[in-house]
């Protein structure tokens, strides 16, 4: 009788186990079915927007590229040349004597030059300074126009030309006409 039990209770755990495993093996199927199907949905918008910003940024950069190049500015230039640039594009705006290169300040412009300063190795204190005046540029503010000028050109060594004012809109109108 006592072998008789023993062979009930182990048909009985056998059982058990068995059907144990069996639910384990169902839930996992039903897991896998759920869980390993890529959600094609979700990949494709991924893609479709990284290609997206990836495009942009590229179109973002050929036109900043292509601006600096109208502007003189290269991966060569030195924080001298970003100066003659900035320096050449404050004539649109300021009273001078002299005024020997002219470049448009167009925000496209402006904004070519504070990116290339942005991402420039030229010393902290000039950066920090370049950008700032910068800036203000990209803010529209040209408060401070005239002293911007004179720093680019003092720091040029310039000797003819030093700002004394500010154009009207009347008179910088006139200057784009003439020179743009």
């Amino acid at each position: 009788m006592n072998k008789f039990r023993w062979s009930i209770v182990s048909i009985i755990v056998a059982a058990a186990v068995l059907a144990v495993v069996i639910t384990l093996q169902q839930n996992a199927k039903k897991y896998e079915a759920t869980h390993n199907e890529p959600n094609t949905d979700i990949a494709v918008m991924d893609v479709t927007e990284k290609i997206k910003k990836d495009k942009d940024m590229e179109e973002q950069t050929s036109e900043n590229e292509q601006v600096l190049y109208e502007l003189g500015l290269g991966p060569a230039s030195t924080a001298e040349d970003v100066m003659k640039t900035m320096h050449s594009m404050t004539h649109q705006k300021v009273v001078s004597e002299e005024k020997w290169y002219n470049l448009e300040m167009t925000p496209e412009n402006i904004n070519a030059v504070y990116e290339f300063i942005k991402d420039s190795d030229i010393g902290f204190t000039l950066k920090r300074e370049l950008l700032k005046i910068a800036e203000n540029w990209k803010e529209e503010n040209f408060n401070n126009i005239v002293e911007d000028h004179n720093y680019l050109w003092g720091a040029q060594n310039g000797n003819v030309g030093k700002a004394t004012g500010v154009l009207t809109p009347e008179q910088e109108a006139e200057f784009v006409k003439e020179n743009f």
